[in-house]
């Protein structure tokens, strides 16, 4: 069970790689459907390692390869294939920021490894290919293709922004019951979301995944500004030096 983890992200990679070669053929939905659960691997892959202590640096590089392809390459491949085929040059621009964005936020995340926290900087890769994903799911099911291609773009180039940003996110819980609070809250959401998703995952994933995100921004800000505050705090606590009114001359 110690090669678990490794074989999750092998089945992330293969997912991916999988998903751009439906989108190349015109499969767009199972295409689509390939990098959410890319996406699940990649949610599992590493809380695997944690549990039978098989964390390694092979494995967090090896986990950063495997979303650059299902997260950075796979999304672009797919909104190429099912919106940008008539306007290439356009479509190649567009299509290929979010994957230099996916690689160089991956790079930076392994950079800060041995320093991160239950919080992450920027917008996470997985959650831009959701939101991808689930968009071109959302409008195959309504339109039988993206009926909006402007807003397909324009999403490709803020969540590309986002990832490479410096916008505290709070972290996903840990799936336990013994902590209470905010992991319990987070867990309640978390569950609450993937319910209502799952009345219907074509038309309520993408509304769901664009809730998560609002709530993971709004928390990691108002998270971060209290720490801030706090730090402000302990330093006004700090004793100042007294003054004896003397001056060296």
């Amino acid at each position: 069970m110690r090669h678990l983890a490794n074989i999750l992200t092998g089945l992330n990679l293969a997912f991916g790689f999988t998903s751009m070669m439906l989108a190349m053929d015109g499969h767009i939905v199972g295409a689509a459907w390939l990098i959410a659960l890319a996406v699940v691997m990649d949610a599992f892959d590493g809380k695997a390692a944690r549990f039978f202590g098989a964390s390694s640096p092979m494995g967090l590089q090896f986990d950063s390869l495997a979303d650059v392809v299902s997260m950075g390459v796979a999304p672009s491949i797919l909104c190429y294939a099912a919106a940008f085929r008539e306007d290439s040059e356009l479509g190649m621009i567009v299509c290929t920021v979010p994957v230099v964005a996916a690689a160089y936020r991956l790079a930076r995340f392994n950079v800060r490894a041995a320093s991160r926290s239950s919080a992450y900087e920027g917008l996470t890769s997985p959650l831009h290919a959701c939101l991808i994903a689930t968009f071109v799911l959302m409008n195959y099911a309504i339109w039988d293709e993206v009926a909006h291609v402007e807003i397909l773009a324009g999403m490709l180039i803020v969540t590309s922004l986002l990832m490479v940003s410096r916008i505290p996110l709070a972290g996903l819980p840990r799936f336990t019951l013994r902590e209470q609070g905010r992991n319990m809250f987070k867990l309640f959401v978390l569950a609450a979301a993937i319910g209502v998703g799952a009345i219907n995952p074509p038309l309520f994933a993408f509304p769901v995944v664009v809730l998560l995100c609002t709530i993971s921004i709004v928390a990691g800000l108002a998270q971060s500004r209290k720490q801030h505050r706090e730090i402000e705090d302990d330093d006004d606590a700090i004793p100042q030096p007294i003054s004896t009114g003397w001056k060296k001359p």
